[in-house]
């Protein structure tokens, strides 16, 4: 999934051991731009945690991510995993709106007062 969103605050880097070894993660909260004022804390693992590291909050980016659900005692966790971020590209000013047909030459009258004699046929 990828979605256009600001950035709220990050978080402090989260590290620790597993069977696999060591690990770290940081989780970012993002602002969804919606009219409800949505948030959504996105969780970034390893070296994508390089690429969360430079933002600021207010930030415009672009977080591409996977949501996965897991069970755990009876209980149902959700999780958003970070994958990818990189900047909004700046919005475009809207084109210009054609501009206006340029004045006739003739005035109306000039033109019903001529006796057509110019015409090739």
């Amino acid at each position: 999934m990828e979605l256009e969103l600001v950035v709220n605050r990050l978080l402090d880097v989260v590290s620790g051991t597993s069977a696999r070894g060591q690990w770290q993660r940081r989780d970012v909260v993002f602002d969804m731009m919606d009219d409800y004022g949505s948030k959504l804390c996105v969780t970034f693992f390893g070296d994508k945690m390089n690429e969360v590291a430079v933002l600021k909050p207010g930030d415009k980016v672009i977080v591409s991510f996977n949501i996965a659900s897991r069970e755990y005692n009876n209980r149902w966790y959700t999780e958003a995993r970070g994958w990818r971020v990189r900047p909004a590209a700046p919005q475009q000013e809207p084109a210009p709106a054609q501009p206006a047909m340029p004045p006739l030459s003739q005035s109306v009258e000039e033109v019903a007062d001529n006796d057509g004699g110019d015409l090739p046929f």
